[in-house]
């Protein structure tokens, strides 16, 4: 699939792009270059480089994941799942997990904050198709995340996000998603292991 250069022609949204940069990084950093052109070439996707401000077809994220997950042998969901965990663990990345740590100076803290996520990714990109989240709390560090929107992949990405930001605040955890867009999170230890450090101020260079 080709990306729409012309605003009149697009039609995918930013999230359908921002998962295919993701994608595109998670594999060129953990696998390399040559994984990630094969995966392009059985795709028939000529053009290696998704590019976050252009368009592409609705589903292609959804698609290029599903090839990607046969050339590195893995499922789809576990895919996603690291490339969530990625966006959160990679160095190169340190503006995401700065952004999510922002939401509380404890996991559940930032559990809390998940519902102004979207809000708060919309005053970036005013257009983005963020997913809608509602957190239920069902019983003593117990929780619900649903998780609404029509990108296949966005459930496991979250699912490998929260496992990376419960290591990062040190939190124990049990993180299961369901087919119904709902992931269960069960605290089971807050002060498992010792937080990794985060300053609210940026590091000098």
């Amino acid at each position: 699939m080709r990306a729409s250069l012309d605003p009149e022609l697009a039609t995918g949204s930013d999230m359908d792009a921002l998962l295919l940069r993701s994608l595109q990084s998670y594999v060129l950093d953990t696998f390399g270059v040559s994984e990630w052109q094969e995966i392009c070439r059985r795709a028939g996707h000529t053009v290696e480089t998704f590019e976050p401000m252009l368009r592409y077809d609705p589903g292609t994220a959804d698609r290029i994941a599903q090839v990607a997950a046969e050339v590195l042998g893995r499922t789809v969901d576990s895919v996603w799942e690291d490339v969530g965990t990625y966006l959160v663990t990679n160095p190169d990345r340190e503006g995401v997990r700065r952004l999510l740590r922002f939401g509380g100076i404890s996991f559940t803290d930032f559990l809390h904050s998940l519902e102004e996520m979207p809000g708060r990714a919309r005053l970036a990109m005013p257009y983005l198709e963020a997913p809608d989240l509602t957190l239920d709390e069902v019983g003593p560090e117990q929780y619900v995340l649903h998780c609404q929107t029509h990108f296949g992949g966005m459930q496991r990405v979250l699912v490998g996000l929260l496992t990376a930001m419960a290591d990062d605040y040190g939190a124990l955890c049990l993180i299961e998603p369901d087919c119904e867009g709902r992931i269960g999170i069960s605290v089971l230890d807050r002060r498992h292991a010792t937080a990794r450090q985060f300053n609210l101020a940026l590091p000098e260079r």
